[in-house]
């Protein structure tokens, strides 16, 4: 199965860092975002890449190259300027050949892909889209009112719970159909809502033994790399300290 990631946005919530840097070449757990998603790929043994490119292109594509060093093959969708999501993933249609992946360039997750992919082929349609199932807690006090201004229900401090867009998708070649050609265009704002209006047949595939967070901010991106660091560099070391000072101990 073939992959396409979309790695063209200006990231203008994460400045100044991506003054210079593209969102998806900024260091996570101590190296580029994007490498992890390729990396994650692959575990899958998913090795036909498409990155599309746009905002500080040269960047990804000095780094990546051909992807060999990876042991991948990576080929570059590319824009002069930044399309939005749909607009980026157009870019892309003329390597797809069948169904495919495609993930937000500004994601981490341990979705097991290979399950979503299953769900796909078992739901069909032209599409399934990734959920996370998000809790959010009100911080005043909830109330509903009547026509007349009688109030019927006070809650306070509720926590209100809904399914959110994980930004991985495995999508039918179909969907191009439904994107323009050559400008700005989103997939959550114009392509999704489109499919759905015209009766096409959109999955949402859920499951809540996933790590995923959407590093849209430098706040998202501090977190990510303190619980990546952690989870790589200093709980390894921590326990192999542990081990050498438990053998340290044995008579």
């Amino acid at each position: 199965m073939q992959a396409v990631i979309l790695a063209g946005g200006v990231g203008t919530r994460m400045r100044p860092l991506t003054y210079m840097v593209p969102k998806a070449m900024l260091p996570i757990g101590g190296k580029p975002l994007l490498e992890h998603m390729v990396q994650y790929l692959k575990e899958y043994d998913i090795t036909d890449v498409i990155v599309c490119v746009a905002y500080l292109k040269t960047h990804i594509k000095n780094y990546f190259k051909r992807g060999q060093s990876l042991g991948v093959r990576i080929r570059y969708a590319e824009a002069d300027v930044p399309l939005g999501t749909a607009g980026q993933l157009k870019t892309a249609e003329r390597y797809i050949s069948d169904g495919f992946l495609a993930m937000n360039g500004d994601i981490f997750t341990s979705l097991n892909l290979r399950n979503l992919v299953a769900f796909h082929d078992k739901m069909e349609g032209i599409g399934t889209i990734s959920l996370k199932k998000i809790d959010v807690s009100f911080p005043y006090g909830y109330i509903e009112l009547d026509a007349k201004s009688n109030i019927q229900k006070f809650t306070e401090k509720p926590t209100f719970s809904f399914f959110a867009n994980a930004g991985v998708y495995v999508l039918e070649p179909k969907i191009f159909s439904y994107i323009p050609n050559g400008r700005v265009a989103s997939l959550e704002k114009e392509t999704f809502p489109t499919v759905i209006a015209k009766g096409e047949k959109l999955n949402g595939y859920m499951t809540e033994e996933t790590y995923w967070a959407d590093i849209g901010t430098a706040t998202d991106f501090e977190r990510v790399d303190k619980e990546l660091l952690s989870k790589y560099y200093i709980e390894p070391e921590l326990k192999q300290q542990s081990q050498k000072s438990t053998e340290g101990q044995k008579p």
